[in-house]
């Protein structure tokens, strides 16, 4: 049980890093083809929501390894630490679910009508 749970803790985290990662690399990329907060509308939307994203993933990483770490004091009981465990999940899923979000109203939607 709480090997399993060690284990998708560290899955969890790994993939938010990468997630982090990316995030870092494709605002280089963008600031360095000339997109910044104050290029124009789409420019600080689109920071203020992926980074605002960003920051919360980092703190659901941050969060996450706190509990990781936690896991091997030896005072992590199943049962004690059982809403511990779950409002972190809660909140992971609460992030995950804004990104689809995120996602769709910036990288799927190209044009809507009568928005310019």
């Amino acid at each position: 049980e709480l090997k399993s749970f060690r284990r998708n803790t560290i899955g969890v985290i790994f993939f938010g890093l990468i997630f982090l990662a990316c995030q870092v690399y494709e605002f280089a990329h963008f600031t360095n083809e000339g997109l910044t907060l104050s290029t124009n509308t789409f420019g600080s939307t689109f920071y203020m929501m992926t980074g605002t994203h960003g920051v919360h993933v980092a703190i659901g990483v941050f969060w996450l390894l706190c509990l990781y770490f936690y896991s091997h004091t030896g005072k992590m009981d199943a049962h004690e630490s059982a809403v511990d465990v779950e409002v972190a999940g809660l909140y992971w899923h609460f992030v995950d679910i804004v990104w689809i979000i995120i996602f769709t109203a910036v990288y799927l939607i190209e044009y809507i009508p009568g928005i310019h």
